[in-house]
């Protein structure tokens, strides 16, 4: 069978329902999981999906293609990402799938596939399966694998509640955007003792309120508005399927999570001294800054779920953190991101300090920041566009510290570092897009990069700037001319 090649990403498989994806499609993904898995002489997987409205649907289709290859499924239905791999340490399985598009919006799904606990497919892996698919090298079982139901809501939340305590009450926006969260956190938060203000808490897989994407600067924005007007400690927005997050203080001043990454290494680094911390190549200088500063071990790594979880693996490291945010505890959790988690152990930080979230990070060097910005390009062209980004970058800035993939194996992007800030150009993992970020010390070197990215982007006509896809391109505008 053939299916659209670039659904086949990274680390996940991802596509447009009902035009790289349908349910035969989605059988063959399963029948081709369920062989990988046998390879590896595992047996049983948990599956589970989010609120997209093709979920249901994929699922049976996903479930049916495991079983025919002898693979006994637990189906946990519809549920945050985070609660496939916690069922997967629930029922002692190194099998998983998620059926989810995270962050993209509501015309596309996709799969997170386990290798083992808590851990994902990488390029390999993702390869293997779509070759299994295209030569229709399918193990088929003597007989199909069992099918059970189970609800894990109640067994996840007491495990995700009682690794932390909140000293005090704090009153919070909860912001779902109509995602598969609002189902979950609202209450967890709850019973972990906080006051609930939520907002877009119904759950529609058609996203009325906007692709649930917290790292949006306009469901930010959102939040803050909220925290102001009800008086809140902070704010959070989660993504679709609950694995990031997203945060507002209490002024109503948005933390892009770079920042988050790094008031969590500095909790870290208070107990671990000395630890490696992970983040990813999007990430501000202030990250490796705060991270130096508080006797920490800063890797920089490329961007990617499975990929940072990978290094924290290999360097033992303590903490790991994107700009997307993803999270990931290998303290008194299991290491995977989990934004529930993530949410509850930012609060816990703020009560034992008796601070609010602005006094968490006033003492970190100042940089003026852009949020990730997302445009749009398509997967045939972005590498190539990238490329000659790549070149360009290096003839006009030979005094920067270049980080791309001479430094850092098989990198999607380049990097520039001065003594006042970053620039960074990547192409996606995940969708037919290139992602950017910039910062300076001062305004005018601020506006600076933003018109030499702006204007650099211009030349390139493979570069769609109106899509569902694009996220912030607003801070890529120049302020004049508003």
């Amino acid at each position: 069978m053939q299916i659209n090649p670039y659904v086949f990403r990274n680390y996940d498989i991802r596509g447009i329902v009902d035009e790289d994806l349908d349910v035969q499609k989605v059988e063959a993904i399963g029948k081709a999981y369920g062989t990988f898995l046998r390879r590896r002489k595992i047996r049983q997987a948990v599956v589970g999906y989010d609120c997209r409205l093709s979920g249901p649907a994929y699922e049976a289709a996903m479930i049916e293609g495991m079983r025919y290859a002898g693979i006994n499924v637990i189906d946990i239905g519809m549920v945050m990402t985070q609660m496939v791999y916690y069922a997967q340490y629930r029922f002692q399985t190194n099998g998983g799938a998620m059926i989810t598009a995270s962050h993209n919006p509501a015309n596309y799904n996709g799969f997170k596939l386990a290798t083992g606990y808590s851990q994902t497919t990488g390029p390999e892996e993702v390869q293997e399966i779509r070759k299994t698919i295209e030569e229709e090298s399918f193990f088929k079982a003597d007989k199909p694998g069992s099918l059970e139901k189970k609800d894990i809501t109640e067994d996840y939340s007491k495990d995700v509640l009682k690794r932390v305590v909140l000293k005090d009450k704090l009153k919070i926006v909860v912001d779902s955007g109509c995602g598969t969260t609002g189902k979950y956190n609202p209450d967890i938060l709850r019973q972990a003792g906080c006051e609930v203000i939520g907002k877009n808490l119904n759950v529609d897989g058609s996203f009325p309120a906007g692709t649930p994407d917290p790292t949006a600067k306009k469901i930010a924005e959102r939040v803050a508005k909220a925290v102001l007007e009800e008086k809140a400690d902070l704010g959070m927005a989660f993504d679709g399927d609950g694995d990031r997050i997203g945060l507002v203080d209490e002024k109503g001043h948005i933390l892009w999570n770079d920042v988050l990454v790094a008031i969590f290494a500095k909790e870290i680094l208070e107990r671990f001294p000395g630890s490696k911390i992970i983040y990813n190549t999007l990430c501000s200088q202030i990250t490796r800054d705060v991270i130096k500063m508080n006797g920490g071990i800063p890797i920089i790594w490329k961007t990617g779920h499975s990929f940072i979880k990978a290094k924290i693996a290999e360097e033992k490291a303590a903490f790991g953190g994107e700009l997307s945010g993803h999270f990931f505890f290998a303290d008194n959790a299991y290491g995977h991101d989990d934004g529930t988690y993530a949410a509850l152990r930012i609060m816990e930080y703020l009560t034992e300090k008796k601070q609010t979230l602005s006094q968490l990070y006033e003492s970190f060097p100042n940089f003026i920041s852009s949020p990730e910005i997302k445009i749009g390009c398509p997967d045939a062209k972005k590498i190539e566009v990238i490329n000659e980004l790549s070149v360009k970058f290096k003839r006009d800035f030979p005094e920067a510290q270049i980080t791309d993939k001479t430094v850092i194996p098989d990198d999607d992007g380049i990097r520039a570092d001065f003594s006042d800030g970053m620039m960074i150009f990547r192409y996606s993992q995940n969708g037919p897009y290139i992602t950017i970020k910039f910062e300076a010390k001062d305004q005018a070197k601020y506006e600076e990069r933003r018109k030499y990215i702006r204007d650099l982007l211009k030349n390139y006509p493979e570069m769609i700037w109106k899509d569902d896809l694009c996220v912030n391109l607003e801070s890529l505008e120049d302020p004049a001319a508003a």
